[in-house]
């Protein structure tokens, strides 16, 4: 089996900061109200790019179908992918 190429995008100090750091913003700084605000329209497929940690999912109302969410660095995109499978909406 060939080796599998290096992934052009992995920044994993940069991943841990933001993760960290994001989910402290999320409650203490209020950005998770925030989100809440932005994503309260929203309806049908949604298509997010650069998902990051998946905060965003959790506020993402039930009228969403679907989420198709990208995000190309490896560390933060399984932290995403958990936090896909705690969400209320398909993503």
């Amino acid at each position: 089996m060939p080796a599998q190429p290096p992934d052009p995008v992995h920044h994993p100090c940069f991943a841990r900061f933001y993760a960290r750091a994001s989910t402290a913003a999320e409650t203490h700084a209020g950005i998770g109200a925030l989100r809440e605000e932005l994503l309260s329209g929203v309806s049908g497929r949604v298509i997010e790019i650069g998902a990051g940690n998946g905060l965003n999912f959790a506020h993402y109302p039930r009228a969403v179908s679907e989420v198709v969410a990208v995000e190309p660095e490896r560390t933060l995109r399984r932290l995403a992918a958990a936090a896909a499978l705690r969400a209320e909406v398909p993503v």
